[in-house]
């Protein structure tokens, strides 16, 4: 029997969402600061710069959000809290798909211009979105599902401005 992305919900818990996208944002300035070393161009290192600033930002923001959860009495709710297997899992599963941990070392490489930069960050920034929509769809509390909703509107911001910065130099 296949299950349905909220069947998997009920396997972990939103706090844990949570702390997987500190953990996505905190990947994310790994590999923009990791870009700016490796670039050469003046260019492309304000580019990298601006990019991890942001990742840096977001990765504060939602630390400071998880802390908050925690502290609440939602965070002292069992079933809002779950065990390391799953922790792993979910761990797992969003790990390979957005900033990848070796992601710098086998795009940077790659990399040809300022729009390969851009379209790379821009499938990022995507696959963060569609993470915190199924996570926003399948949460147990409301308080959850908001903060899951603005965590994809944060995601959405940096998408509409990639792509401007993507079609200001196609």
């Amino acid at each position: 029997m296949e299950k349905n992305a909220c069947d998997m919900g009920n396997l972990f818990s939103d706090l844990e969402g949570l702390r997987i996208a500190i953990d996505m944002e905190a990947r994310g300035r790994d590999f923009y600061k990791k870009a700016y070393e490796y670039a050469k161009t003046k260019e492309h290192k304000d580019l990298f710069l601006l990019l991890m600033n942001e990742e840096i930002h977001h990765y504060e923001q939602f630390s400071s959000l998880y802390d908050t959860i925690k502290e609440s009495k939602l965070g002292d709710a069992g079933d809002y809290l779950f065990d390391p297997e799953t922790s792993k899992y979910l761990t797992v599963l969003a790990e390979p798909h957005i900033f990848p941990k070796d992601k710098a070392e086998k795009i940077l490489p790659e990399f040809n211009g300022i729009a390969d930069i851009l379209k790379s960050a821009l499938q990022d920034e995507k696959d963060s979105i569609l993470f915190y929509d199924a996570l926003a769809k399948c949460a147990k509390f409301e308080e959850a599902r908001k903060i899951f909703n603005q965590l994809k509107a944060e995601e959405q911001t940096h998408v509409v401005k990639l792509r401007e910065m993507l079609n200001g130099w196609a």
